[in-house]
């Protein structure tokens, strides 16, 4: 409800929660253009109540900026595309690579006793085990 910007249905200050929901679900994919609309509304708004009060309210900006970039913020997925995809290849890689070194070196190890292949293997079994801690942090 201008020039106040008030929601006309809840009264509530513009964007309340029900208009960012609908903001969100209509600029779905496209939050360059939801802050482009947006940036045009708080330019109005800014105006419009400086007229109507002498100035514009301080916090004009977060208000209808700074939940766009707070709700964009995702957490990582646990397991991508490809790590899930390729698990089952990495782990059979590794139990090569353990059952060609047990007892004796591969023709990749080098005269100080290490090989990139153990060091590889190594990395993929600490990569596949930060992930059981992430999944705890998240819950």
């Amino acid at each position: 409800m201008r020039p106040l910007w008030r929601c006309r249905a809840c009264g509530a200050d513009w964007p309340c929660q029900p208009a960012r929901l609908a903001l969100l679900v209509e600029y779905r994919g496209r939050t360059s253009a939801l802050l482009t609309h947006l940036g045009n509304q708080l330019k109005a708004a800014s105006d419009q109540l400086r007229q109507l009060n002498g100035n514009a309210p301080d916090s004009l900006a977060a208000r209808f900026l700074a939940w766009v970039v707070r709700d964009q913020q995702v957490p990582e997925p646990l397991v991508g595309a490809f790590d899930s995809a390729d698990m089952d290849v990495v782990l059979y890689a590794v139990e090569l690579i353990i059952r060609s070194h047990l007892g004796s070196t591969c023709p990749k190890c080098a005269d100080d006793g290490s090989c990139a292949h153990v060091d590889w293997a190594n990395e993929q079994l600490t990569h596949a085990a930060v992930r059981p801690q992430r999944a705890t942090q998240l819950r």
